[in-house]
């Protein structure tokens, strides 16, 4: 009852106390600035020859779009940020930031394209007491916690007020009072995490649409604390005895194949700790919302490989999705809203087929000619499963979250454009931009 209570209290505490943010100056040294810990001497200007001492001294300076690499060394700071930055430590295991016995170590609030990678995340690691947040967003959407240590804090990360698109990705979060806290938030992805040694593992509260995929998430008195509904919790490690406390409402979890009601109990183990198949994520960005994608690389690899290879060159960004037709596909990446079509760089790929991976709802494949080994740049994601098309197409991943997104522009209004364009979308469905996270 304690840690019920001590849950609750954390997200609402959040939720009514906002945090003002430090005032952002002019970025002194581009799109890369550096911290070293060991800078005692200065000049401190964020060069690599002078890199700042403290990483909130280059957060002030930052512009959207900087990278900031933080070398390994212990911090000892509360940082405060809201730009569309990237902190980056040199090693997970050596670039520490410690928050102290009071406050959080990083509070993001209204923030946007955010990415924190490679570092470890504490609160006072010498005090008998966890006190404090590791990493709290607040309204933020598509921040990307990926590849870092979360420990000794009193919440390890909260996402709270309608906070979205955020993926927490192959993070170790550890000894926490809370490992994970998802709070009035919605279609945030946590994937391939290991969760386990906390009070309680991870909270759902009042979320939505969130999609908890191929974690282990085993060895706390509680491992998952759900006061919510619509989420989505598939392919995880429970370890061999499960806590999993629910207050109202009813949960589906895939493996079990049924809806539980809203009751205390142990589950078997769902899977095996470490026998995921992790796979890389695609973030893609529309003007109607955004799909993350998971891609299945060590069954597809041409197919997700060429996928990948555009994305990285920002080959899919402003394009169209130009041929929708409801209850079958979207399909994009080939042409600008003005009719012009746009080539891949990389020619054609042949078809590539797997019979583990087929047309379901959501997935995506690549589009061609009657010849099959025509594929270059455009795909289609399925409005629906559309198995007739299995064998004859390359399907390669699926929608894992934004389903809604899929749906809304399937059903967008259509007609014929550019002299010949059937089922073109009357009002233009962009792809802004689409982002590939490794796991």
């Amino acid at each position: 009852m304690e840690q019920k209570l001590f849950a609750f209290v954390a997200c609402m505490l959040l939720l009514t106390g906002l945090i003002p943010m430090g005032a952002s100056q002019e970025n002194l040294e581009g799109d890369i600035l550096y911290v070293d810990d060991d800078n005692t001497q200065g000049p401190w200007e964020g060069s690599i020859d002078h890199p700042y001492q403290y990483i909130q001294d280059a957060v002030d300076v930052a512009n959207d779009g900087t990278t900031i690499i933080v070398f390994n060394g212990l911090y000892s700071e509360n940082i405060i940020l809201s730009q569309s930055v990237t902190i980056k430590g040199e090693n997970k295991e050596l670039t520490i930031v410690d928050g102290g016995s009071s406050g959080g170590v990083i509070t993001i609030e209204n923030g946007n394209n955010i990415f924190i990678e490679n570092v470890t995340i504490q609160n006072g690691i010498d005090e008998t007491e966890n006190d404090g947040w590791g990493i709290s967003a607040i309204s933020t959407e598509s921040l990307v916690i990926s590849n870092t240590i979360i420990t000794n804090n009193e919440v390890g990360i909260l996402l709270s007020e309608n906070s979205k698109d955020c993926m927490i990705l192959k993070n170790n979060i550890d000894n926490n009072d809370v490992g994970v806290d998802i709070c009035t938030s919605s279609t945030n992805l946590i994937y391939a995490n290991t969760i386990t040694e906390n009070g309680i593992n991870l909270i759902l509260f009042r979320s939505t649409g969130n999609m908890i995929v191929n974690n282990n998430i085993y060895g706390a008195d509680i491992n998952l604390q759900f006061y919510t509904s619509g989420d989505q919790l598939y392919s995880n490690y429970w370890g061999t005895s499960s806590s999993i406390f629910f207050a109202i409402g009813k949960i589906e979890i895939e493996s079990l194949g049924f809806v539980l009601p809203w009751i205390k109990f142990d589950v078997a183990a769902l899977s095996t700790i470490d026998s995921f198949d992790h796979n890389p994520i695609a973030r893609m960005k529309t003007s109607m919302g955004t799909m993350m994608i998971e891609m299945y690389q060590s069954k597809m690899p041409i197919t997700t490989n060429n996928f990948i290879r555009l994305s990285e060159i920002d080959f899919f960004d402003q394009l169209v999705f130009h041929r929708v037709i409801d209850d079958f596909v979207i399909q994009g990446g080939g042409y600008y809203d003005n009719g012009t079509n746009k080539e891949s760089p990389f020619g054609t790929i042949e078809l590539e087929i797997n019979p583990e991976v087929n047309h379901v709802d959501g997935a995506i494949s690549m589009a061609r000619t009657s010849d099959p080994n025509s594929a270059t740049s455009q795909f289609f994601i399925c409005d629906g499963a559309q198995n007739r098309l299995d064998g004859n197409y390359s399907a390669f991943g699926k929608v894992i979250v934004g389903i809604d997104v899929l749906r809304s522009i399937a059903s967008v209004e259509t007609k014929t454009k550019h002299g010949f364009m059937r089922d073109w979308p009357v009002d233009e469905v962009y792809i802004l931009e689409v982002e590939i996270l490794y796991t």
